[in-house]
């Protein structure tokens, strides 16, 4: 059921409620289209009511979490796909990236304390995966 479906049916709903009021004499023509005009003013404000719900309650949903006082902090998450994430969590002072797909969670790295920021770590990674590369490298010569 589409957008212009559900718009003919809240018309022939709303055309059914007002037909006794149509069937009114002439001094009640007035009051019947400014009936109608009242429902679908009504109408407009309970359909724009329902997104502005949601997303209030988003909002709030996102609040609790900043507010909490968990154990468990996500400090930053780097999205990899559609269902592929890199997450960086802190539990008890340490930290740890983990690989979070679809089907399971995996444990790539701790990092000790949270002194260093989450790019120096990472660029130490880098930097000790060259070196291992320039090694291995080296040693096949």
């Amino acid at each position: 059921m589409n957008f212009s479906s559900l718009n003919r049916y809240f018309f022939m709903v709303m055309l059914c409620m007002t037909i006794p009021y149509l069937q009114a004499s002439g001094v009640q023509d007035v009051s019947v289209t400014s009936s109608i005009w009242k429902v679908v003013v009504s109408l407009v404000f309970v359909i724009a009511f329902i997104p502005a719900c949601l997303w209030l309650m988003k909002r709030f949903q996102f609040a609790q979490m900043k507010l909490g006082q968990s154990d468990i902090k996500i400090v930053t998450v780097q999205s990899l796909g559609t269902k592929e994430k890199l997450m960086l969590v802190e539990v008890e002072g340490e930290r740890l990236l983990i690989g979070v797909t679809a089907h399971s969670i995996n444990h790539l790295r701790s990092f000790p304390s949270k002194s260093k920021s989450f790019a120096s770590l990472m660029d130490e990674v880098d930097r000790e995966n060259s070196a291992d590369d320039k090694n291995g490298k080296e040693g096949v010569q």
